[in-house]
């Protein structure tokens, strides 16, 4: 077990490992040997042409946890509109596959579905990864990049390793909060493998720290003879504790300098909101009362909350952004803003949580980033409509470092999503007109809230979701095996309010979703840029 040590305001929050060369060199990449390799590995998508001169991009992911997508504005986030959206290319559909933090997450690191690198959900988590030596910061690291993790890791890692605190494999740096803890202030931090305490001053709040670390590790790394890959996993805005600002508990925290933000926010109200009629929908969302005044009270303060936790996320992100321009690096970096899922807000009933297969908790916020010298010397486009997902991550990371999804010790893992460069250039070809994203999940457990779900597989295309619940629970919470439907037509209904499955409308379509899915639930790989994988059914 890893010594424990106080957190000193004073001294060095980062490893021990001595300052870089000061100045980074570019490197002339061997394309054609680059792209040969991603064949194989599934990565080759997007590869410039062969023989170009190409300085290795430093790339900046942060990730915040359970952030319903409506709670990123101006208003709320203005560094991240600013200065990553505006300046970048925002995706209006980006869904994750599983909405819930550990295979979210896992699906980042590795660009696969759950079904494939087996994580389904947040028990056991981080133990049921399969090959957990062969992921994205591995494949960074061995295309030379300096590998830096801050914030929280999957769930259960403590529970699957020798030692809690030991880094995760493929991490120069590791500064990591474990969400065991589910703490903003008198939490522990593995550093470098070292337990460092922090505690309960305002300088000890959680987004605060990992602000301060996250450019700590910039202004050390860059620039420098190796490019950086920095990927910050921000607590906020999930439930947590303790409470500082007397006015948030059992809700996120917000910083002691927000305290007195959004108090008056009003909360969203969509037709989805507090649903009347459930009738249409499976068993257990049947079983949800009506939310009740003290339940949307309830609902409205802690939305409030969220908001204010977010401003110190997004004061991080300003910051960041910051420290790459005064380390004249700002037109040579990447910088991605996501989350892991969305969150309820009294949608359907839901007075909390994410889980289920609506939009409110599938469609999150993506943010990218891409200086022009990046793109060809073009400005990204604005936006981009296409259904893109969590799955596609990775490999557009690793498209970006020209760098292939592979391990020396366990070879090449194939992903199942697609690079977004292209995309990002306005260029559409390749893409598939109208993709479909498997969302997919299994609590593992055999036993789930009456009003929940256990396990489904679902198909969303920009236009239609259509899910299948494999195992739903009883009333008594055991789970059973099941197949009740939801299909829904987003066009006509957004807040999906009226289950078609049971009706003649939109047949057709329900019909050749339901065949589409069928492949999509065993799928691996990308059809042209993979090998056929055993179940003959690649991904879209």
């Amino acid at each position: 077990m890893a010594s424990a040590r106080t957190h000193s305001s004073s001294g060095a929050e980062l490893g021990a490992s001595g300052r870089a060369n000061p100045r980074r060199l570019p490197r002339v990449v061997a394309w054609a040997a680059v792209i040969a390799l991603a064949v194989v590995a599934g990565s080759a998508e997007g590869a410039p042409p062969a023989t170009a001169a190409v300085q290795d991009p430093n790339i900046v992911v942060i990730q915040t946890d359970d952030q319903a997508f409506a709670t990123l504005s101006a208003r709320t986030m203005p560094n991240v509109v600013q200065l990553v959206g505006r300046e970048g290319t925002t995706f209006t559909d980006n869904i994750v596959t599983t909405p819930l933090c550990c295979p979210s997450r896992a699906s980042l690191l590795t660009g696969q579905y759950a079904h494939n690198h087996g994580t389904r959900s947040n028990h056991p988590g981080y133990g049921s990864l399969k090959d957990p030596g062969n992921v994205l910061p591995v494949w960074l690291r061995r295309a030379g990049y300096v590998t830096a993790h801050v914030g929280k890791f999957l769930n259960g890692y403590g529970d699957a390793v020798p030692d809690p605190y030991q880094v995760a494999p493929g991490w120069n740096e590791w500064h990591t909060w474990f969400a065991a803890q589910g703490k903003y202030y008198d939490y522990d931090l593995s550093v470098n493998g070292r337990r460092i305490h922090f505690g309960k001053r305002n300088d000890d709040y959680v987004t605060r720290v990992l602000n301060r670390k996250a450019v700590n590790l910039i202004n050390r790394y860059v620039p420098h003879s190796r490019p950086l890959y920095l990927q910050v996993d921000q607590f906020a805005p999930h439930l947590g504790h303790p409470d500082r600002t007397g006015r948030c508990p059992n809700a996120p925290v917000p910083d002691q300098v927000d305290k007195g933000l959004f108090l008056n926010q009003p909360l969203p109200r969509p037709a989805s909101f507090n649903e009347a009629d459930t009738s249409d929908k499976p068993s257990f969302m049947q079983r949800r009362k009506p939310l009740s005044g003290s339940e949307v009270n309830a609902i409205q303060a802690r939305y409030r909350c969220a908001l204010a936790s977010l401003r110190a996320v997004d004061r991080g992100v300003g910051q960041i952004y910051q420290a790459l321009q005064d380390a004249g690096e700002l037109q040579n970096t990447v910088i991605i803003f996501t989350a892991d899922n969305g969150f309820f807000y009294g949608e359907h009933r839901i007075s909390a949580g994410k889980l289920l297969p609506y939009e409110e908790a599938l469609r999150v916020p993506l943010l990218i980033r891409v200086p022009p010298q990046l793109n060809g010397g073009a400005a990204p486009v604005a936006q981009a409509g296409q259904a893109v997902g969590n799955i596609d991550l990775a490999p557009t990371v690793l498209d970006f470092a020209g760098a292939a999804a592979c391990s020396s010790a366990t070879g090449c893992r194939v992903m199942d999503g697609r690079s977004l460069r292209g995309l990002i250039r306005g260029d559409l070809a390749g893409w598939p007109q109208e993709r479909g994203v498997l969302v997919e999940f299994d609590n593992e457990r055999g036993q789930a809230s009456p009003a929940s779900t256990c396990a489904y597989e679902g198909i969303r295309v920009r236009a239609r979701t259509h899910v299948k619940h494999t195992s739903v629970p009883n009333s008594s919470g055991v789970c059973q095996p099941a197949n009740q439907r939801e299909h829904y037509h987003l066009t006509p209904d957004p807040f999906q309010l009226q289950n078609l499955v049971g009706t003649t409308a939109d047949q057709q379509t329900q019909e050749e979703l339901a065949s589409r899915l069928a492949d999509l639930r065993a799928c691996a790989g990308i059809a042209g840029r993979d090998p056929l994988p055993a179940s003959g059914q690649f991904c879209e």
